[in-house]
């Protein structure tokens, strides 16, 4: 069966399309499919689009002609345009298939990657937030929860040894958050449809976690210059 695009817009869910040759690299992107599945496919279907990717983005020509298209490399571009089809046309999934992407080849490539989609959002002169400030501060929120995140777990045995222990409430509290985290996690790695992933997935998700989080750090402390395009090696 064939399928055409009636909307301005549209976007599929990710998968991996083969394992990479990094590990670390390769399981962390595993959580661009849960956000994918929990984010791109609900708010694309009600034409609030919210992590819009450049993977798999499907545009009509004559959308394409009055909106533009070039935002420069780190002015969202693709989220850009997803919220300005929204905005003027309507945005929603595409019907059929899945999008398969490669993960970065090694440490450096996709430190660079998130490095740039983090400056993508906080150097693109206001664009997102005049275009639409809930979607602006769905981001901001996430990184700054990222970043809190991130420190307080490092700070977690500091705090334990200093406070003498932890309250029944704060014990309840850690272990529903946890048990969310993995569960979060687990609900991407089913999609790889393989066992020894998933358990894989399961038993490194605190170090996935660990270095996923710290590519916003490495891009606070060593931004990237804003007038070239850094290349990233994939698989």
């Amino acid at each position: 069966m064939k399928y055409y695009l009636d909307t301005g817009g549209a976007q599929g869910c990710i998968r991996l399309r083969s394992w990479g040759r990094h590990l670390f690299s390769s399981l962390s992107d595993i959580i661009r499919i849960a956000n994918c599945e929990a984010w791109c496919k609900r708010c694309n279907e009600k034409n609030r689009p919210q992590f819009v990717h450049g993977e798999g983005l499907v545009i009509r020509a004559d959308v394409e002609y009055d909106i533009g298209w070039d935002y420069a490399t780190y002015g969202a571009e693709d989220l850009t345009m997803g919220l300005l089809i929204s905005k003027k046309y309507n945005f929603s999934s595409i019907p059929d298939g899945h999008i398969y992407i490669a993960p970065p080849t090694s440490v450096t490539d996709y430190f660079k990657q998130r490095r740039r989609w983090f400056w993508s959002l906080m150097n693109n002169h206001g664009v997102v937030r005049r275009i639409d400030r809930r979607t602006w501060l769905f981001y901001m929120y996430m990184y700054i929860n990222g970043f809190l995140g991130l420190f307080s777990l490092m700070l977690l045995p500091v705090m334990i040894y200093f406070a003498g222990g932890l309250s029944e409430f704060t014990h309840f509290i850690a272990i529903v958050n946890l048990l969310c985290f993995y569960s979060y996690y687990q609900f991407g790695a089913t999609y790889m449809h393989n066992l020894a992933i998933s358990a894989m997935l399961f038993i490194l998700t605190i170090p996935v976690a660990f270095y996923d989080g710290l590519t916003s750090i490495y891009a606070v402390l060593r931004p990237p210059d804003f007038k070239t395009f850094e290349t990233i090696k994939k698989v």
